[in-house]
């Protein structure tokens, strides 16, 4: 199934004219890597908008995260580190629909003073790590 991605990006419009347009003088093996490219390029407008927010609660470290694009095409990582050392806690699967929300607490025999840091990775789209929320509850 595709989805219909509206292109709000004059920088993102030019990727695609230029990639396809080198379709022409590229090797058919680049062709396809070239394609590829220019789509994910083009799916973060619509479908990776998300919203992480925190706060430290009687029990722990509370994350709560709003997808404020569209439906997710494929599962995702929601993935849970210490963030001084960037070790992995743990990480679960997930697949966000239209404005769904989810909410989750990371306990405080977990947390025990540490920085604790959450990062979304789409496996559909590649997009570099920084954590989209960071907290640290005592």
């Amino acid at each position: 199934m595709r989805h219909r991605v509206s292109l709000r990006s004059k920088a993102i419009v030019s990727t695609i004219a230029f990639c396809t347009s080198s379709l022409i003088f590229a090797p058919k093996s680049g062709a396809v890597e070239l394609i590829a490219q220019a789509e994910i390029a083009a799916a973060p407008p619509a479908l990776l908008r998300i919203e992480v927010s925190s706060v430290c609660a009687e029990k722990g470290a509370v994350f709560k995260i709003a997808n404020r694009g569209e439906q997710w095409p494929r599962t995702g990582l929601l993935r849970l580190y210490y963030a001084d050392d960037q070790s992995l806690i743990g990480q679960r699967r997930l697949r966000l629909a239209d404005h769904q929300r989810i909410s989750f607490a990371v306990k405080n025999n977990i947390v025990a003073g540490r920085p604790i840091g959450v990062w979304l990775d789409p496996g559909w789209y590649k997009r570099s790590f920084k954590f989209d929320a960071q907290m640290t509850c005592p």
